[in-house]
């Protein structure tokens, strides 16, 4: 009983560990097969988005722009400094459909599409460097971006320094402007796109100081572009700081004067050549370059009839009218061919040949002495004294003044001007050395043509007794340490060799312009005496509309007895130098020196 029992127990334990093996064996064999299905899921079904999703969890290289560096007038005002504004990108690498996201961003910030194409043509679609599409996005533009982020992948607002300037005009030709580098400067090999570079005035000039060095980040990144980990990081170094030679003060004062007129103002140290204000009018908006310029506006402002990217202070050239008689009485009496007690007739006209050369007045004056032919700037007797001098005497003299050639300013784009060529080689230049030639170089007309700033340079030698002037715009250039990295002094160019007498006699007749009833009456300043030259340049033209609308000079320097200061001013197409450009001199000196008799507590 007892074994029969026992065999069956047995025999039931052994059928319920089988059926526990075999349902473990099934259960695994099944989880196996599931585990299979798996990885056949993973590998073959969403092995390319799988894939897709593993590359995009890389490394993203996120640049820093540096700050440029800080432009600084004479005082340390700051001319030009930077901002944190918002920079609009686009990373071509996360742009999961190129169209369709271009389309949504112009529709959203109203940027023309075909210029967000043209932008993205540029560079590979694979790449994760940032394309600028637009800088100094507004916090409107900025909210847009962030309430449509999920429908923009691969658009980023990012943070970058931004130039920003104490009025959007103050010195815009001077200072200059920075725009994304040209292919130009990269094709040099310093810059790559999207760079921000210096592209006229100090901007361009200094741009390797002003530039500094771009930092970064490498950053991980998910998925779905979220930063992970910051891989390795690299702080931009910021550009050097400038000190200019420039007056803030004074340059708002000179372009307070200049208005609305076109034209150009000069305003020179007498004492080193100096630059304490450069002017040309009209100017353009320096806060147009920088945020986002397009095409279109670019092309407005390059084809406008107005010219306001042109420099006229050193890239306009003029005829310089009755200034230039300073030349010429420099010539003749240097040389000797007159003496200031000798007399010429004053008469309404001049008879050459079969020409007939006019005053500029209808007034006969009678004999006068040079002294007087200068404070009246009569044309008639410097006809008679320039056949006297000769044109090649006088082209010998304006080029001894600077004329004809560059100043040295470093600014970009500075023009030459035009003095009558040697005789030898004036066939090259259209045209012989004939008395009419003669005639109408003696008033500043004809084949002669100088800019403001080679007149400021010659007024500057008339004031201090022959001293030619390198035009200076900088001081010193210092690294963000405060470490000087350059520095340029004052460098005389030239001198101009006439006797003492000849200055003394000049000088004197300059303040008589002013001073005693002569053309430039309008620039006389109670407690400041003015010395200077009115000029009025006959602008020739075939149109009658612009007939007869001359362009306007005044130069001078002040105070008379202590020169300090030279002051040009140039008005096109505003008629007489002593009606038009005398005025605004005046304003400019009221500026320059009342204020300091006011702070002084004198009365003025």
């Amino acid at each position: 009983m007892a074994l029969s029992g026992g065999g069956g127990s047995g025999g039931q334990r052994r059928d319920r560990f089988g059926r526990r093996l075999l349902l473990l064996t099934v259960g695994t064999l099944a989880g196996f097969v599931v585990l299979l299905g798996q990885l056949w899921s993973l590998q073959v079904l969403e092995g390319p988005r799988l894939r897709d999703l593993s590359e995009k969890n890389r490394i993203r290289v996120r640049p820093a722009a540096a700050p440029r560096g800080i432009l600084f007038d004479r005082n340390g005002l700051a001319l030009v400094d930077n901002r944190p504004a918002f920079t609009l990108s686009l990373i071509p690498r996360e742009m999961e459909n190129r169209e369709t996201v271009s389309a949504r961003l112009s529709a959203l910030l109203r940027i023309p599409l075909g210029e967000l194409q043209d932008l993205l043509a540029r560079v590979p679609a694979d790449s994760f460097m940032p394309v600028r599409v637009r800088r100094g996005l507004t916090m409107e533009e900025v909210a847009k971006v962030e309430e449509w982020k999920l429908e923009l992948p691969g658009v980023v607002v990012e943070v970058e320094p931004q130039r920003v300037y104490p009025s959007p005009r103050l010195g815009a030709h001077l200072l200059g402007y920075v725009r994304e580098a040209s292919e130009e400067q990269m094709r040099q090999g310093r810059l790559r796109r999207g760079d921000m570079a210096g592209q006229s005035g100090l901007e361009r000039l200094l741009d390797e100081y002003l530039r500094g060095r771009d930092g970064g980040e490498e950053i991980e990144v998910d998925a779905f572009g979220r930063p992970v980990r910051v891989v390795r990081r690299q702080e931009p170094r910021p550009g050097a700081h400038v000190v200019t030679t420039l007056d803030r003060r004074v340059q708002e004062v000179v372009e307070r004067a200049m208005g609305t007129h076109a034209g150009a103002v000069v305003v020179l140290d007498a004492r080193s050549g100096d630059i304490l204000a450069l002017t040309s009018s009209p100017a353009f908006e320096l806060d147009h370059f920088t945020g986002a310029l397009g095409r279109e506006a670019w092309l407005r402002l390059v084809r406008d009839p107005q010219a306001p990217l042109l420099n006229r202070a050193i890239q306009g050239q003029y005829a310089p009218g009755s200034v230039f008689k300073i030349v010429v009485s420099a010539a003749a009496l240097q040389e000797g061919v007159i003496t200031p007690f000798d007399r010429l007739r004053c008469a309404p006209t001049f008879q050459l040949g079969t020409r007939t050369f006019k005053n500029w007045d209808d007034t006969d004056w009678g004999e006068l002495d040079l002294y007087h032919a200068i404070v009246r700037s009569c044309n008639t007797y410097f006809y008679q004294l320039g056949l006297k001098v000769g044109l090649e005497s006088i082209a010998r003299y304006a080029r001894a003044f600077g004329l004809g050639g560059p100043t040295g300013i470093a600014l970009p784009g500075e023009k030459a001007g035009l003095i009558p060529a040697p005789p030898g080689s004036r066939a090259k230049r259209g045209g012989g050395s004939r008395a009419g030639d003669t005639v109408n170089v003696s008033i500043g007309q004809g084949p002669v043509l100088v800019t403001p700033l080679q007149v400021a340079r010659m007024m500057a030698a008339v004031a201090t007794g022959g001293i030619l002037w390198k035009p200076r715009l900088v001081q010193r250039v210092e690294g963000p340490d405060g470490r000087l990295l350059y520095s340029e002094p004052s460098q005389m160019s030239g001198y101009v060799d006439l006797s003492p007498a000849v200055w003394a006699f000049l000088q004197r007749s300059l303040w008589g312009v002013v001073n005693d009833g002569g053309t430039g009456a309008a620039a006389r300043l109670p407690g400041i005496e003015v010395a200077g030259k009115t000029g009025t340049a006959q602008l020739i033209t075939n149109t009658d509309a612009r007939r007869g609308q001359d362009h306007a000079w005044f130069a001078a320097y002040a105070p008379a007895q202590d020169p300090q200061v030279v002051v040009v001013v140039l008005v096109e197409r505003g008629g007489r130098g002593g009606q038009a450009a005398a005025p605004v001199a005046r304003q400019i000196l009221r500026g320059i020196f009342l204020e300091k008799v006011a702070s002084a507590g004198l009365p003025g």
